[in-house]
């Protein structure tokens, strides 16, 4: 059944997106941690893979995954259901470090990243920076628990914009322009090229063909004098339009210096578009100013869970327990874990060399058990040839 039309002018409200991270992501940051990183907390560059609704009830979300720990300029996985969006990472060393961070702050520092890439022409050549997001969390180690938070950022123009009419995509296309679009669609799903580009173009001809643009083509859109719609990869099932339209406005307000859209929300079933859940809507906004100069750093909203103007202190934090595995080797993994945080302490341990040692040391209490290590070490050290 179609979606009831929206004749009303009123503020444009957008569904939030969600995150689905994986246990796998967190073991194997965990691992990262212990090998590699140790006391580093530097920001590191991470991968999400966003979805369109790809069921009625059901919105679709950005997932972390084991491969989401590379990079994207080094991650090639990508399909039409897993569209590689860029993340940075920021794992703190200890629990207070999480909770000292300046969460809006560094949604602001993202926000201006997806700013800058507006204004030097990079969303052109990579649309998924629109959809750019934060990690921040702690590790603990000991426990084998991990605490984090996800924000979406998205930035936010000074004054109100204004949905002015929202339908279901099969309310608003004639017969021949809904067999168009389905036909085109599938083809851009389909390929490889295209496949994994969240936003595009829908060039709609006065004889109802409809072709697919990419962003880097706007120019040759904007003076054909056909109807555009300005179409994205919609994750949710609700009557809202998705939080990715609010970033995708500040990209079309200030590179075609319009005030007012047709935008297509694209939802699928069965792989193919759903004309009943698709939204085709308009939007009007004011034309942003001062975000050209280089030193303005915009408003952002976007952590998750956290509504705009909810004005928490402290962020709310989600909590994750590693202890899944067996019992004999959790006791071998705390073992070795102590050693490796040995290593942060004091000197590098090698491992491999230690655990071929056989010596008796005994030590009490804290103190005793201090010495017994270094003096463990020492031993190491001692037998290292002379350079």
């Amino acid at each position: 059944m179609a979606a009831k039309a929206e004749v009303r002018p009123r503020p444009l409200e957008l569904d939030p997106i969600a995150s689905r991270v994986e246990l796998a992501f967190w073991e194997d940051l965990r691992r990262l941690k212990l090998d590699v990183l140790g006391t580093d907390d530097s920001p590191i560059p991470i991968t999400g893979y966003y979805t369109p609704c790809t069921h009625p009830k059901m919105s679709g979300l950005l997932r972390l995954g084991r491969e989401s720990l590379v990079p994207p300029s080094a991650n090639s996985f990508g399909s039409r259901n897993s569209c590689p969006v860029p993340g940075t990472l920021i794992n703190t060393n200890n629990m207070r470090g999480l909770q000292n961070l300046d969460v809006e702050y560094l949604l602001r520092e993202e926000a201006k990243k997806i700013l800058h890439d507006i204004m030097h022409g990079k969303i052109e050549e990579d649309p998924s920076l629109l959809l750019r997001f934060l990690v921040i969390s702690f590790a603990d180690l000991k426990n084998w628990k991990i605490y984090y938070s996800v924000a979406f950022p998205s930035l936010v123009f000074k004054s109100e914009m204004t949905l002015l009419s929202l339908h279901s995509a099969s309310l608003v296309l004639s017969q021949e322009e809904a067999k168009s679009l389905s036909k085109s669609l599938k083809e851009w799903r389909s390929s490889n090229e295209t496949a994994a580009l969240p936003f595009f173009f829908v060039d709609i001809s006065s004889d109802s063909c409809i072709a697919i643009r990419q962003l880097k083509d706007w120019k040759d859109c904007q003076d054909n004098g056909q109807k555009l719609l300005f179409g994205f990869y919609d994750h949710g099932c609700h009557q809202d339009p998705s939080w990715a339209l609010r970033n995708y406005i500040a990209f079309l307000s200030l590179q075609l210096k319009i005030e007012k859209i047709q935008f297509l929300c694209y939802r699928e079933k069965r792989s193919e578009l759903d004309l009943e859940k698709s939204l085709i809507g308009e939007a009007s906004f004011p034309q942003p100013h001062g975000w050209d100069d280089s030193d303005y750093v915009p408003e952002a909203i976007g952590w998750e869970g956290e509504k705009p103007g909810d004005g928490r202190k402290e962020k709310k934090l989600k909590e994750i327990n590693l202890e899944s595995m067996s019992p004999e080797r959790r006791d071998e993994e705390q073992q070795l874990m102590h050693l490796k945080l040995m290593g942060w302490r004091h000197f590098p341990v090698d491992l491999e060399k230690l655990s071929g040692i056989r010596c008796l040391l005994l030590g009490a209490g804290t103190l005793g058990c201090e010495v017994s290590r270094l003096l463990m070490m020492t031993i190491v050290v001692s037998q290292e040839p002379p350079q």
